[in-house]
């Protein structure tokens, strides 16, 4: 089984973390980000930066890089894949980081979004 989902996240001034509820109704083998996008409630606010995003759903490993000036950038098609070592059980709320490029934590100057594209692949499902 396959299943793609569009996820809305939506970050603050006052901290660099999103979460999303995320039911998939089967043992997830694989999950790929196949878009990720930033937009800024308004533009040229945060300055212009790529920033990292990360989350527990894939334990901590990145799923896309973004560039957090929607003048320049606001849609980027990704191509990362998460493997686990076994296939997990996506079912609950899960947490979305922002990260400069030296580690440290950014935090958005307006309420300004993130949309994703994920496709979640069971274990009946072909490799690519």
């Amino acid at each position: 089984m396959k299943v793609n989902k569009v996820i809305n996240l939506q970050y603050t001034t006052a901290d660099n973390i999103a979460t999303a509820n995320i039911n998939v109704n089967f043992p997830v083998k694989s999950i790929h980000i196949k878009s990720a996008s930033y937009n800024e409630s308004v533009n040229g606010t945060n300055g212009q930066f790529y920033i990292t995003l990360t989350s527990d759903l894939t334990n901590g490993e990145p799923m896309a890089v973004l560039y957090t000036d929607t003048t320049y950038s606001s849609q980027q098609f990704c191509d990362v894949s998460f493997q686990p070592y076994k296939p997990i059980i996506v079912n609950g709320t899960y947490n979305f980081y922002l990260f400069y490029a030296d580690g440290s934590r950014f935090i958005p100057t307006q309420t300004d979004d993130i949309t994703l594209i994920l496709e979640f692949n069971g274990v009946d499902t072909e490799n690519h």
